[in-house]
């Protein structure tokens, strides 16, 4: 059972649940545990101005896409901010099949 709502499939979640989510304001869904210990870290490390992680592997946990704005990022090459990313996600990087990491710098 799952319900897609703007591209984005929620798996486990009943079309009922869902549309009662949506229907008021667009109420988050809850992050899965890989999820947030994922944010944690990266909370932890980089101290994010924005911060976006999700489970794209349909909710096996299995690949990740990452959004996260950081000062930490200033004055870093795209290639270096990633691989500060992974540093930070060693451990969790080893169950992973794949990961997707947009970095920024706040204003730019």
């Amino acid at each position: 059972m799952a319900f897609r709502l703007a591209g984005r499939l929620f798996p486990g979640i009943p079309r009922a649940v869902a549309a009662q989510r949506t229907s008021r304001c667009m109420c988050e869904v809850a992050q899965s545990s890989g999820e947030k210990e994922i944010s944690e870290v990266l909370q932890n490390t980089f101290k994010p101005s924005q911060l976006n992680v999700a489970d794209i592997s349909g909710g096996c946990g299995s690949m990740y896409e990452i959004t996260i704005e950081s000062e930490a990022f200033r004055g870093k090459r795209q290639v270096e901010q990633h691989k500060l990313v992974n540093k930070a996600l060693a451990e969790q990087i080893k169950a992973m099949h794949g990961l997707r990491i947009t970095t920024s710098v706040p204003g730019s």
